[in-house]
């Protein structure tokens, strides 16, 4: 049986963005569905909002700098790593802090599975941003054996999101293993602003109807999020304000 634990990790680095309000709603949204244990692995607490704080366990970490000898040269990569080593080490729920739970994810616990989806219905990535695993599950362990070699390819995130996509071929590797469709935490592209574009609300909602999560993918959107404060919310009526209701001002 898996953990019942959801792990979160901030990185703090010179290159870090804020916390953001994407940040803050999914440690509520998670909470919402999720009532036991849960935390946010970080080397600097002090960046995180005490509000925030206050509703988590903070586990406070050193940021891995390098991996079997070699240098881990984006902040990007080092969460990469750290994501993996936690879920080796401890098992349970791995969450990115812009994943988006819209439902109690507990009954995927109940088994020996590790737990991933693609990113794209093409399936020629794995979403790292939501993971389910039970402690040093073989998959894991061999994706972390990879990274130092992956981390030196010219393909961006290919240790992070291509590479598991390549192993789930092996048969080998692919045993105890559930990938599930990328409806399942990623369904919404970039293609368009779906959270964000009033316009497009209804169109979003149809497409998150029936994913356990959403990833918002913050990095692409940055520009956007840094934007939303109280008074975003309160003038635009998109599918972000509405997945927050009742929680934006908790």
């Amino acid at each position: 049986m898996i953990p019942d634990i959801i792990h979160m990790i901030y990185p703090v680095t010179e290159k870090t963005r804020p916390w953001s309000a994407i940040n803050s709603l999914a440690v509520k949204m998670a909470r919402k569905h999720h009532k036991d244990r849960m935390y946010i692995w970080t080397n600097d607490y002090k960046k995180i909002p005490l509000e925030i704080r206050n509703r988590v366990g903070i586990a406070e970490c050193k940021l891995p700098t390098e991996i079997d000898g070699v240098t881990i040269p984006y902040p990007q990569y080092i969460a990469d790593v750290m994501r993996l080593q936690i879920l080796h080490d401890y098992g349970g729920i791995y969450m990115d802090t812009d994943v988006l739970l819209q439902k109690p994810i507990e009954h995927l616990l109940f088994q020996n599975n590790l737990i991933l989806s693609w990113e794209g219905a093409d399936r020629r990535s794995i979403s790292n941003a939501l993971m389910i695993a039970p402690p040093k599950h073989l998959f894991i362990e061999e994706w972390l054996r990879r990274i130092p070699q992956a981390i030196q390819s010219n393909t961006w995130a290919y240790g992070g999101v291509v590479l598991p996509a390549k192993m789930a071929s092996n048969p080998y590797l692919n045993e105890n293993l559930t990938i599930m469709p990328h409806t399942f935490c990623c369904p919404l592209d970039l293609a368009q602003p779906w959270l964000f574009d009033p316009k497009l609300k209804a169109e979003a909602k149809e497409k998150i109807k029936d994913a356990d999560a959403i990833h918002v993918f913050e990095t692409y959107w940055r520009d956007t999020i840094k934007n939303i404060t109280p008074e975003w919310l309160e003038k635009t009526d998109c599918l972000l304000t509405e997945l927050g209701t009742g929680l934006w001002g908790q």
